[in-house]
């Protein structure tokens, strides 16, 4: 009876162990990761010509931008969506410390039905290590 008891709480503290992990494992803060492309990965599809729109994100524009990118702030995403194509393979950045305007319009975005929509890992400085074109700001 005394193993009863012993081999229940183990399988009962092991269960409580694997739901802990399970939870840990969906983690809402790691959904962006899912969502981003690495600068390298984006610069063999702009070497490759393969379609992508690219999005600075960010509200104010200075310094650079990457080449041929369209400049569409939070508040104005919603609107260029209505026109775009929903299968087109997006990638959005910004020069934030932790990409989150970049993460924040891309999953705006897929909730608006762009499934191919990813944030840039690293923003405009790994599109500038990567070797992607950069251009000055015109304004």
């Amino acid at each position: 009876m005394r193993f009863n008891r012993i081999a229940l709480a183990v399988s009962i503290a092991l269960l409580i162990a694997t739901s802990a992990a399970n939870v840990q494992a969906r983690n809402p803060a790691d959904e962006g990761a899912k969502h981003g492309i690495a600068a390298k990965d984006l610069k063999a599809r702009l070497d490759g010509n393969q379609k992508t729109i690219i999005i600075d994100a960010r509200d104010t524009l200075n310094g650079q931008m990457i080449k041929g990118a369209l400049h569409v702030p939070s508040s104005k995403l919603e609107d260029w969506a209505k026109a775009a194509d929903k299968t087109a393979f997006i990638v959005t950045y910004c020069t934030c410390p932790h990409d989150e305007a970049a993460e924040e319009a891309a999953k705006a975005l897929r909730n608006m039905g762009f499934a191919n929509a990813f944030s840039l890992k690293g923003g405009l400085s790994a599109a500038q290590a990567a070797g992607i074109a950069v251009v000055p700001v015109s304004e």
